[in-house]
């Protein structure tokens, strides 16, 4: 997929889950956030993420994402044809539920699971320090709640204690 295609295809999915602004800082984290999450589904736009100042982030989403403000009032709201794609993108907007514009809860959930996935092997209380370490914000309590969350999604794996 070129550039244009993936950048029309990261359209069609935020007119899906109805959240896209670039307009404000809170706006393109939720964007980070969400696009970081939704390839958990399965469902890989070719975004890689690094660790940044507020958790994961992707360049490339950053850039495609401003190309998008040029033609996103022209990309429809449109299903997948494919019936696996289109099960993921339903699945993931019942992980969303009614917090899809909840910046700080889209990152807790995000750190958390980029700091698992980069130490498998450390345990919830490991990754909720790292967490509150990078993300002074966020209270130990808050983590747990992203913690158990992502666990009862299937989106992480290990010791709970």
């Amino acid at each position: 997929m070129n550039e244009k295609e993936r950048t029309v295809v990261l359209g069609a999915l935020l007119r899906r889950i109805g959240n896209f602004d670039m307009s404000t800082f809170n706006g393109r984290l939720v964007l980070q956030k969400t696009v970081y999450l939704f390839q958990l589904f399965g469902l890989y736009l070719g975004y890689k993420f690094s660790w940044y100042i507020h958790g994961p982030y992707s360049p490339d989403l950053t850039r495609d994402a401003f190309r998008l403000q040029l033609i996103y009032r022209d990309i429809p709201r449109m299903a997948f044809s494919d019936e696996r794609i289109e099960r993921g993108v339903g699945n993931f907007l019942v992980f969303l539920g009614g917090r899809k514009s909840d910046a700080n809860w889209l990152e807790q959930l995000a750190c958390t699971h980029f700091l698992k996935a980069l130490d498998p092997k450390a345990d919830r209380e490991t990754i909720i320090e790292k967490v509150t370490e990078h993300e002074y914000h966020f209270s130990k309590e808050q983590c747990r709640k992203a913690w158990d969350y992502l666990v009862e999604n299937d989106l992480i794996t290990g010791r709970e204690n």
